[in-house]
């Protein structure tokens, strides 16, 4: 079986009140073994989006699965898009 890199784009929740700790956040994903690097990057008006590479395994359900485990590291991940693809 091969392996798949894979660069994601994380959005977060925005609440009028306060500002989200993307720090946190990218610390609790950047633990999970199949991320590779992680970085937080400007989007539009003050917000801020968590672009990560990952290296998964090729096979039915692999992706949707850590796409799963990524939206469950907080409660404000909103939305994960996979930004590119491709085989290692």
């Amino acid at each position: 079986m091969g392996q798949v890199v894979v660069k994601y784009k994380i959005t977060l929740d925005q609440p009028e009140d306060e500002k989200p700790d993307y720090d946190g956040i990218a610390k609790k994903i950047s633990s999970m073994e199949e991320v590779q690097a992680i970085s937080i990057k400007p989007l539009a008006f003050g917000m801020m989006f968590i672009e990560i590479d990952v290296v998964l395994g090729e096979g039915e359900g692999i992706v949707d699965g850590f796409e799963d485990k990524v939206r469950g590291a907080d409660p404000l991940i909103s939305q994960i898009e996979a930004l590119e693809m491709g085989r290692l």
